[in-house]
């Protein structure tokens, strides 16, 4: 483990108090490094090892988007998983879960995204060669 010190503007330090607050987190130094191993997670490198959640909003009442959504879930199998929510008479929520290499869950985020009727993709992944224990 390492000591850094960091200067920040008044207001992320304020944000990263209230933060502590509002999760219970007490220990700054473990809020930033799990802030920064979430933010890092995002940035998906090609041959590094993830798993976690791919989430999915989707228009149903569009019949192509169905299609579309379940292409792209035969097409990759690193989907090891899937929960599909019904939010209303016209939208869908899929829950993927993921586990596989940087540069291909990119690939099928860049797939779902690409998918006529889907609103939004979302994920969160944790990086698994440096899962801090």
């Amino acid at each position: 483990m390492r000591r850094i010190s960091l200067t920040v503007p008044d207001e992320v330090y304020k944000a990263l108090e209230e933060l502590a607050e509002r999760t219970r987190i007490s220990n700054r130094s473990r809020l930033v490094s799990d802030a920064i191993m979430a933010y890092a997670s995002q940035s998906l490198e090609d041959g590094a090892r993830y798993a976690g959640a791919i989430i999915v909003l989707y228009d149903h009442s569009r019949g192509e988007t169905v299609y579309g959504v379940t292409d792209a879930q035969h097409d990759y199998p690193e989907i090891s998983a899937s929960l599909h929510m019904h939010l209303s008479e016209d939208l869908c929520l899929e829950v993927l879960g993921v586990r596989g290499e940087g540069g291909r869950l990119k690939n099928l985020i860049s797939a779902l995204r690409g998918v006529s009727g889907v609103i939004t993709v979302q994920y969160s992944l944790v990086r698994l060669d440096q899962a801090v224990r």
